[in-house]
């Protein structure tokens, strides 16, 4: 994020500090409860957005050498990324061609060469068959015709994604619309990687999306947490297409430059703000003083009422450096510990009592109002990319 860009973020939180004031949407919308519940629409969900759509998954330090990969079955599609000898990342399916098992299992490591493991066809990390074990036996073949099914795959500004299935290639455009200019500068120091978890949950893939999508919520439900740290009811809200952003202020911070009278110009704009970013169709990426996470909602195969969070976590390049110093690891442990005692158990703990009111169909509908526009957002861009009207306004 450029520096204008940020002085402009600055000076709407430091009025909406003041004056107590919020970005809002025009009006309150109302959001159908089957959305969380029904299994014809994840059929259309899985389709739409987990085969048809490029998806973020992950930053170039995922892949931090050549020859480096990472195997994953996140998506619901087995996937193999890869950079090569020449440092070029690529994408596949992670199936060998002969009888379709995974040719690697699910992680990260180095290698140059893949080896199948159920009859030890061997595949290069671009993708090309190599060798077939006892080819004169087997029956020759044209390994041209039996290599690894490459996937449309882009690295652009330190960040990987992939569409887990076959296809013309996508652009810049297509998957940052208008967010070029923050990522160039958020990711132009490599923000290493740290660690990783998966957080299942009791709740639809979209719920664990909205769970960042407000700080309405933060002084009731984080009461003795983030509300401690983040100013709640504050925030400002930009769209870039299908994406957006959304910034929150730091309670002691901004308490802190308002009283100095320190000018806007002087503030250390990421040691101030909480920055949360919305990829479509469903990943929050959160930028703050430590680091950078990465969390990537799944749908669960069969049932619309659980899901699963892929969480990956990227230190601070300034971070790592003072680490070195100490010759300590210490915050990239605490990480998550800290983290899942307000998402899981208090965000997603939430959550949870939400889905199972949607199951019991208790209510047809639910509220996201004036002051939650990024939830209105999200909702909207899914429902558009399903063909379905927008959420209906509350008539009051």
């Amino acid at each position: 994020m450029d520096k204008p860009t940020q002085q402009k973020i600055l000076t709407q939180l430091s009025a909406g500090f003041i004056n107590k004031t919020s970005a809002s949407a025009s009006t309150a919308v109302k959001a159908p409860v089957n959305e969380l519940t029904c299994k014809d629409r994840l059929e259309q969900e899985k389709q739409t957005f987990f085969r048809e759509t490029p998806l973020l998954m992950g930053l170039s330090t995922d892949l931090p050498n050549n020859d480096t990969y990472v195997a994953t079955n996140e998506t619901g599609q087995p996937l193999l990324m890869t950079r090569d000898a020449k440092g070029k990342f690529r994408a596949f399916l992670n199936v060998c061609k002969h009888r379709g098992a995974q040719i690697v299992a699910p992680g990260r490591g180095q290698k140059r060469r893949f080896t199948c493991p159920f009859h030890a066809w061997n595949f290069s990390n671009t993708g090309e068959l190599i060798a077939i074990n006892r080819e004169s036996s087997f029956g020759c073949l044209e390994k041209d015709d039996f290599g690894l099914t490459e996937l449309p795959a882009l690295e652009v500004h330190g960040m990987l994604w992939v569409r887990p299935s076959t296809g013309p290639a996508f652009t810049e455009t297509d998957v940052l619309g208008g967010l070029s200019d923050d990522f160039c500068n958020w990711l132009k120091n490599e923000h290493p990687f740290s660690e990783e978890q998966v957080i299942e949950a009791n709740i639809n893939w979209k719920l664990a999306i909205d769970t960042f999508g407000e700080n309405y919520h933060f002084d009731v439900l984080h009461s003795t947490s983030l509300a401690n740290d983040i100013v709640g009811n504050l925030q400002t809200w930009d769209t870039f297409n299908r994406n957006a952003r959304m910034v929150f202020a730091s309670k002691e911070a901004f308490r802190y430059v308002h009283k100095n009278n320190v000018p806007i110009e002087n503030w250390p704009y990421r040691d101030v703000t909480l920055n949360v970013y919305f990829f479509y169709p469903n990943c929050i990426l959160l930028v703050d003083q430590a680091g950078v996470d990465i969390l990537k909602m799944y749908p669960n195969a069969n049932d619309p009422a659980k899901s699963k969070t892929y969480h990956s976590y990227y230190l601070r390049p300034e971070i790592v450096e003072q680490m070195q110093k100490q010759g300590s690891n210490e915050a990239g442990e605490s990480r998550f510990e800290g983290f899942n005692k307000i998402v899981v158990d208090e965000d997603y703990a939430a959550a949870e009592t939400v889905q199972a009111s949607a199951s019991s169909g208790a209510q047809d509908h639910y509220i996201f109002g004036k002051n939650e526009p990024a939830l209105q957002h999200y909702h909207n861009t899914h429902r558009e990319a399903l063909g379905l009207a927008p959420l209906e306004a509350l008539v009051s």
